[in-house]
């Protein structure tokens, strides 16, 4: 017969009151010895402790599947991150500065128009920049006196 561990404490709670304790009823004197020990339980506490246990056997599975929607929605965001990635890094081949794209611009009739305008505005103040101020000073393409 084997016994479990519990059961084996029961039995040196029995035994030690046995050979320790007053020499009344030996089933009392059990009884008594195991109270003593904590090792008896209520009915309502025995009913609680299984209710507990059932709440954990729930709170597991919900757990487990917590942990598996966690798991999908992260390898989700690792694929989100790689395609933002390969995205990037396709829209980086078409991106260069002004200065360095190769096709070149032509302006639209009214933009063309625009710029005429402006060349007959402007050609006035351009004279007066290449024509000498007095004492030898020139008037410099940024605004300064040299």
């Amino acid at each position: 017969m084997s016994i479990s561990s519990l059961a084996m404490t029961a039995k040196k709670v029995i035994d030690a009151a046995w050979e320790n304790g007053p020499s009344y009823d030996l089933a009392s004197q059990a009884a008594f010895a195991l109270e003593s020990a904590q090792l008896l339980q209520s009915p309502e506490t025995a009913a609680e402790l299984e209710q507990l246990r059932k709440q954990v056997a729930e709170l597991l599975v919900e757990r487990h599947t917590t942990n598996e929607a966690l798991s999908d929605a992260a390898k989700q965001l690792r694929a989100n991150r790689d395609q933002i990635a390969e995205l990037e890094a396709r829209l980086a081949e078409y991106e260069r500065p002004v200065d360095e794209d190769p096709i070149s611009f032509a302006l639209t009739p009214g933009a063309e128009a625009a710029v005429d305008r402006l060349t007959r505005m402007l050609a006035p103040t351009q004279a007066l920049r290449e024509d000498p101020l007095p004492h030898g000073s020139r008037v410099l393409p940024t605004g300064g006196v040299s």
